[in-house]
């Protein structure tokens, strides 16, 4: 078995097991890039992984993804001493039920990037990645009269980074006939806490 996983664990980063799945599409990459709600960032310190959901962009032209944080903490702090990462934008669909429990699935995209996380030190471009962060997220809203504009003193507490993308794998399952139903997970609501 040790020769098995030593076979896989040596494989290209962008190297799937299940061929079928793979997308090589890039519009679709593209497009699921940059609709996608959220991503989840992979960083590594001292051999310990963290994962970190985040709010991102996508920009074609420059072939990168960009996302906000704090100045300090760990996500800062990983990055400075190993900025490599990988970062994975999931569409998450319906269930797919099957007459083998073992058969079932569910429909999905989901794109998984390979780069590095570099600051942003120009001031002026980190201003406009935020806003174009905002333009995503809130985009029924208008700056000067719904928010303020961008004040000095939020830049100097928050670090704008870019991932220039190496690599890029997709992976998707969609819904065919082999299913006998599909269906929309429901997950259970959180209620709301008071924070201790």
């Amino acid at each position: 078995m040790d020769k098995t996983h030593e076979k896989y664990a040596k494989k290209a980063r962008t190297d799937l097991r299940k061929k079928d799945y793979q997308v090589a599409d890039e519009a679709l990459i593209k497009k699921i890039l940059t609709h996608g709600s959220h991503g989840t960032l992979a960083s590594t310190y001292n051999h310990q992984p963290f994962i970190t959901p985040l709010i991102y962009i996508y920009d074609d032209k420059e072939h990168s993804v960009y996302f906000h944080g704090a100045r300090t903490g760990r996500l800062r702090a990983n990055l400075h001493f190993n900025p490599n990462i990988a970062f994975n934008v999931l569409e998450f669909g319906n269930i797919l039920a099957h007459k083998e429990a073992s058969e079932f699935n569910v429909a999905y995209n989901s794109v998984t990037i390979f780069g590095t996380a570099r600051l942003i030190d120009d001031e002026k471009k980190a201003i406009k990645i935020l806003n174009q962060l905002l333009k995503k997220y809130a985009p029924h809203l208008e700056m000067g009269e719904d928010y303020k504009a961008i004040q000095a003193n939020e830049i100097k507490i928050t670090a704008v980074y870019q991932i220039k993308i190496q690599d890029w794998t997709c992976k998707q399952q969609i819904e065919t006939s082999e299913y006998q139903e599909s269906f929309e997970y429901t997950p259970t609501k959180i209620s709301k806490t008071n924070k201790q």
